[in-house]
């Protein structure tokens, strides 16, 4: 008969205080990724504008792009010794973004709610970073995802300035 052993110590050289810190945080960086993920999803399927193939399939892409972040994220915090809480119910419960205007569908206006989320997702992570400082393993997941962000929100103030809107 096999032994199960339920992993909850965390990883070496990190305390415990720490490593509850560092699990809550990435748990509230889960929520609002996951929140971000849904939100390029609901633009992409209501979305209407003269770009609309384009930016379809960029919001879309992006889409894409948000779910590894999500998934490194969730798997740190289960290495330090936590539960990653990823379900729909923890999203709409612990997210930092504001709700997503769910009956919007002109391309400027989409490209300036998700810039603005943008925005928050960036100033959270940033904050997340400087606090993992100590624990650079959590701090570099961290600086990867705040880079990807940082991309999509460039690409999205590339259209958005294609579009007429300002930002």
């Amino acid at each position: 008969m096999l032994s199960t052993k339920i992993v909850t110590q965390a990883v070496s050289g990190v305390d415990q205080e720490l490593s509850d810190r560092l699990i809550a945080t990435l748990n509230q960086n889960l929520a609002s990724l996951a929140d971000l993920a849904a939100a390029y999803k609901q633009a992409h399927w209501n979305m209407v504008g003269i770009n609309f193939s384009q930016v379809h399939e960029l919001f879309d892409e992006f889409t894409d792009q948000v779910r590894d972040p999500i998934d490194l994220i969730a798997e740190r915090a289960v290495t330090l010794g936590g539960v990653a809480r990823g379900t729909v119910q923890a999203s709409a419960k612990d997210s930092v973004l504001p709700a997503f205007p769910l009956e919007e569908r002109d391309e400027r206006r989409l490209l300036e709610e998700l810039l603005d989320r943008l925005d928050t997702m960036a100033g959270k992570l940033r904050e997340a970073m400087d606090d993992s400082a100590v624990e650079a393993v959590t701090q570099d997941i961290y600086i990867s995802v705040l880079s990807g962000i940082e991309k999509q929100r460039w690409m999205l103030q590339a259209h958005l300035a294609r579009s007429g809107g300002q930002s």
